[in-house]
């Protein structure tokens, strides 16, 4: 027995990750919530019924491999020989170091391995947090056994492989000096892949003309409200998690730059109130509530590559004025004729907006290696810069877009994707067609498609 491995400095970390995990499924709850009010009331079991399929299908296989592809980092720094092939032996779903209780591995093998646990289990929510905000980027309008699929190859391998380049201290972009923290790179992926799905998945029927025998109206803004809450109370549990507690050492970031605690919940308080406040902006330019009740979630995506090392001011300027990129990303949306007014907004512009202000407020903080190694891994070697930042960002965004294209259009021309039913006078009605169990009653669905008094209500404008 290993008792290193389970003193109470070593669980100080565990607790963290833990809170972490229930913070992850709070926000989750808050994803799912929210498209469950965007969607039409005949529509709403079908949109929580695919969230929850494409979310856990992408937690399985993060589960399987996912976790092993982003622990190659660590066997390439620490010169492990056939290091991807040794971390998939080691860290897949029934791999050993996964299955030993923490107190019986060597710690010479695997420091911290009851963290280490814990943060196994981060990645497989995180994994289905991101695949349930990919598939509300199409709700009403796809298939549910499609969607899995894209979701398990995004859960499975795409999002580990953007892990193993940009999250860690030793990836081959952060190593260099790409930073990250709370993931705005994995927002640049999910962008890319809710772009290229939008665009394969085509808008719902009564979007950009014609009539639907529901317009595609949110039926319930409280649902989206609660549910955008949900999501921010969430991320004031996992926003420490992106990062290295070490007793008597302090608190680093997730590529070990200096940071801390106090400072990351600062700034995180401080892009909600700033964001707020750009979003009461937005609205007026735009006049569309809809810009100020997503403000907060812009202003964290705005922030989230920089949130540990940037000074408060500094990210509540950044913040602020997230809430216009959005509205800017929501303008090019609509001139495409491209159906999603949520999720590619919101990610795409935003992370990128947060990948470059990271050069400008941070610009040559130390980060990168690992504790004790020396050359190319030596303890904070690499310098944040903004060449540094706009490589990562061509990286993620060609990495993003060239995945999906492939995975997507195959997925799309073997199986299908658009769920026919949607243009068959269904669209209104899928809980009916395609559950079998509606979430509300018959009357919900009366409006004929033929009824020309019918109002269009729609976030698209």
């Amino acid at each position: 027995m290993y008792e290193d491995q389970v003193s109470i400095g070593a669980q100080l970390t565990t607790i963290l990750y833990v809170v972490g995990v229930i913070a992850i499924m709070l926000a989750l709850a808050g994803v799912i919530l929210f498209d469950a009010g965007l969607s039409r009331p005949g529509n709403v079991m079908h949109t929580l019924v695919q969230k929850l399929a494409a979310a856990f299908v992408a937690a399985a296989g993060m589960s399987i491999i996912g976790f092993a592809i982003w622990d190659w980092q660590f066997n390439q720094a620490f010169g492990v020989s056939n290091g991807l092939s040794k971390a998939i032996g080691d860290w897949w779903l029934g791999g050993p170091n996964i299955n030993t209780l923490p107190q019986n591995i060597d710690p010479a093998v695997v420091p911290g391995a009851d963290s280490y646990h814990a943060f196994f289990a981060i990645f497989v929510l995180f994994a289905a947090f991101l695949a349930a905000l990919l598939a509300g980027a199409v709700i009403e309008r796809v298939k549910t056994m499609p969607l899995a699929l894209v979701a398990l190859v995004f859960g499975a391998l795409v999002v580990p492989f953007g892990g193993y380049l940009v999250y860690g201290p030793v990836g081959p972009l952060s190593n260099a000096g790409t930073h990250d923290f709370g993931g705005s790179f994995f927002y640049i992926l999910l962008g890319c892949w809710a772009l290229v799905l939008v665009w394969r998945a085509k808008p719902r029927v009564g979007v950009f003309g014609g009539r639907s025998a529901t317009p595609p109206a949110p039926h319930n803004l409280v649902y989206t409200v609660v549910g955008m809450l949900l999501f921010l109370a969430g991320l004031c549990g996992y926003v420490l998690v992106n990062g290295f507690l070490v007793p008597g050492a302090g608190y680093f970031g997730i590529t070990l730059n200096d940071s801390g605690m106090g400072l990351v919940v600062t700034n995180l308080m401080m892009a909600f109130a700033a964001s707020a406040m750009g979003g009461l902006l937005t609205w007026k330019i735009s006049n569309n509530p809809f810009f100020f009740l997503v403000a907060p979630v812009s202003g964290w995506i705005g922030v989230a590559g920089l949130i540990d090392v940037v000074k408060p001011w500094q990210a509540g300027v950044t913040a602020f004025f997230a809430p216009l990129i959005v509205l800017g990303g929501y303008k090019l949306m609509i001139r495409l004729k491209l159906d999603d007014p949520k999720v590619v907004p919101l990610t795409l512009g935003p992370a990128i907006y947060s990948a470059v202000m990271t050069a400008v407020f941070a610009s040559g903080v130390k980060q990168g290696g690992y504790f004790g190694l020396e050359g190319d891994y030596a303890f904070q070697h690499a310098s944040i810069g903004l060449v540094q930042q706009l490589i990562g960002v061509a990286v993620f965004l060609a990495l993003g877009l060239v995945s999906a294209l492939v995975v997507v259009v195959a997925v799309e021309k073997t199986v299908g994707l658009r769920d026919p039913r949607v243009d068959e006078g269904l669209d209104g009605q899928l809980d009916r067609a395609v559950i079998g169990l509606a979430a509300y009653s018959e009357h919900t669905d009366s409006i004929r498609r033929d009824d020309p008094t019918a109002d269009e209500v729609t976030l698209v404008r």
